[in-house]
């Protein structure tokens, strides 16, 4: 899933930066900040943050979000 809306991350090193997409995809995803990723509009982003959602005893699914620049 990618969501193309301006959203305002704080990098590993502190940084404020506006991420300009955000997409949710399976947990476990191996895409370190810096990794370049094709978007499905055919655009091209750099991971800037990656989190690895859980939520153990509730009925949602596990996911790893990558905001993007």
């Amino acid at each position: 899933m990618v969501d193309a809306r301006p959203r305002m991350v704080r990098a590993a090193d502190g940084r404020q930066l506006v991420a300009s997409a955000s997409v949710i995809a399976e947990p476990g995803l191996g895409c370190p900040p810096g990794s370049r990723i094709t978007l499905p509009s055919g655009r091209t982003a750099t991971a800037l943050t990656v989190a690895d959602h859980t939520a153990p005893g509730l009925p949602v699914p596990a996911c790893t979000e990558v905001m993007c620049e």
